[in-house]
């Protein structure tokens, strides 16, 4: 085991606090599939080195994401033991060259097949239990909750705020209010950022009164790719506590349209305690409703497309590299 803080090397024999810096190890790559070193580094790539906050999906799909990558080693792995192992049986028994090769290729067979069921499951659950483990020992500071501005208020300087808004984003989740306004989108992008539940509350309060004066400024709705994402802007023009900006909703997605053909996307279940799935059959996985959640991909390409998608009017996501059909969530950190 590799210790994250001091990179010290131990066994894990020789107990479960490392020997140098007297850290905490919570998880064990041989049992939970992933080690306390693999996890810090997937949340610094994830944060660019706590650059970034991030929310749980974003974090839980990246450690999806890593396990994906440790089944293509093994499979690799795999269909290589599978020809020596078909040679070795051939050359052994005598048999014909034929019988060596069709049991070689049964074997590889077995391993692609493998390989590809692994690929298309996001083990969400499994993740998440993992996470919740790490998180009772190591908090994680960078990650949002839907929480960060419940107990401590937001300031508004003055009655039209102090960076002069152009328009005011809705998102769906309380979590990501906090990871947009945290990671300062609010500022750069010149957004006033709530959540449908009216959170920040204070920043909610302010938003009335400065529609009120700025009766024409653009109120853009931001949803995921689900059913209930879709009727998100008829929710809310029917809610009584959103009827103050009712004129001037407008939908900025995630669309139907946003859904590329034959192109895998992870859709996550109405809840993540449930496995979820890379899948190109996407009327099926709203039918069963399932999402693709706009925080599918790692903060800093979500915040890069959010700003152009608020002055383009309409979010997309990233279109498959050539040759490829999974959705690539495996953005360039650098």
């Amino acid at each position: 085991m590799r210790c994250p803080d001091c990179q010290h090397q131990q066994k894990y024999k020789d107990g479960t606090r490392c020997a140098h810096c007297g850290y905490a190890f919570t998880l064990r790559k041989k049992t939970d599939g992933i080690s306390d070193y693999a996890l810090r580094q997937i949340i610094h790539r994830l944060s660019e080195n706590d650059l970034h906050c991030f929310t749980r999906i974003q974090l839980l799909l990246e450690i999806c994401r890593y396990w994906r990558k440790q089944n293509t080693a093994l499979t690799v792995v795999a269909v290589v033991l599978a020809m020596i192992v078909g040679g070795v049986i051939w050359s052994i028994t005598k048999w014909k060259l034929w019988i060596g090769l069709v049991l070689m290729g049964l074997l590889i067979g077995a391993a692609l097949l493998l390989r590809r069921k692994q690929a298309r499951s996001l083990p969400l659950k499994k993740a998440g239990d993992l996470l919740k483990k790490y998180r009772n020992a190591h908090p994680i500071s960078g990650l949002a909750d839907g929480q960060a501005f419940i107990e401590r208020s937001i300031e508004v300087v003055d009655q039209d705020f102090y960076y002069a808004p152009e328009r005011i984003l809705v998102v769906e989740r309380d979590d990501l209010a906090d990871v947009l306004i945290r990671n300062r989108f609010h500022l750069s992008a010149k957004v006033v950022v709530v959540s449908r539940t009216g959170y920040p509350a204070p920043i909610f309060a302010a938003c009335q009164g400065f529609l009120t004066r700025h009766p024409v400024t653009p109120v853009q709705v931001l949803h995921d790719a689900s059913l209930s994402g879709f009727a998100l802007s008829a929710q809310l023009a029917a809610d009584p506590q959103w009827q103050f900006a009712r004129d001037q909703l407008v939908d900025l997605g995630l669309s139907r349209s946003t859904l590329h053909d034959k192109t895998r996307l992870p859709w996550l279940p109405r809840s993540v305690t449930s496995d979820g799935d890379l899948s190109s059959n996407h009327d099926a996985m709203l039918r069963d409703g399932r999402r693709v959640p706009v925080d599918c991909i790692p903060p800093k390409p979500l915040l890069n497309l959010l700003a152009t998608a608020v002055i383009a009017g309409s979010l997309a996501l990233p279109l498959a590299k050539a040759g490829h059909t999974d959705f690539d969530i495996e953005a360039d950190y650098g």
